[in-house]
């Protein structure tokens, strides 16, 4: 069969896929993009998966753990009820990203600073969460110490952290 070479050739260059990306889904699918648009050029997957937000829909989901006031989206939960740190920096973020995307904030993004004031933690406590968030793709540093929620982190509050809020389980 012709190409039945590289086809083993890739496949011997991405077999070990779990133990280099274990933990990290996002690299796992991105290097699976990459072997399938090899195996199969014409097929691009990579442009029929898109992953979207409804603001709508968001600041529905998020109506009485967010409230709006003149001087901008304030969360009005208790921090026990926000699933943690790593929720409560999740919440915080997309507040931000709610503000911004209504023009009720100048940015989509909170200093490493803001949100230690915010969710009443030791700094190290913020820079290790961030961490976890950076690397599960759910935050992303766009400067010297600016986080911002990303796509992914905004499905995954709503469909894991978000849930527990409403049943009142927190950390």
């Amino acid at each position: 069969m012709e190409g039945e070479g590289d086809l083993l050739e890739v496949y011997a260059k991405y077999r070990d896929l779990e133990l280099r990306f274990r933990g990290k889904p996002e690299e796992v699918v991105r290097v699976l993009l990459k072997f399938v648009q090899r195996i199969l050029p014409a097929f691009d997957l990579a442009s029929k998966i898109t992953l979207t937000v409804d603001l709508e829909g968001l600041i529905e989901n998020v109506e009485g753990i967010i409230a709006f006031t003149p001087e901008g989206p304030v969360v009005t939960v208790s921090k026990e009820r926000l699933g943690g740190d790593k929720g409560a920096i999740m919440l915080h973020l997309i507040k931000a990203y709610i503000g911004h995307r209504t023009g009720r904030l100048d940015k989509d993004t909170l200093a490493s600073s803001e949100i230690k004031s915010l969710i009443g933690v030791k700094s190290s406590t913020v820079a290790a969460r961030l961490s976890e968030l950076v690397s599960s793709g759910w935050v992303e540093r766009v400067g010297r110490g600016e986080y911002r929620i990303t796509t992914l982190g905004i499905k995954n509050f709503l469909d894991e952290v978000l849930p527990k809020i409403e049943a009142g389980e927190g950390a």
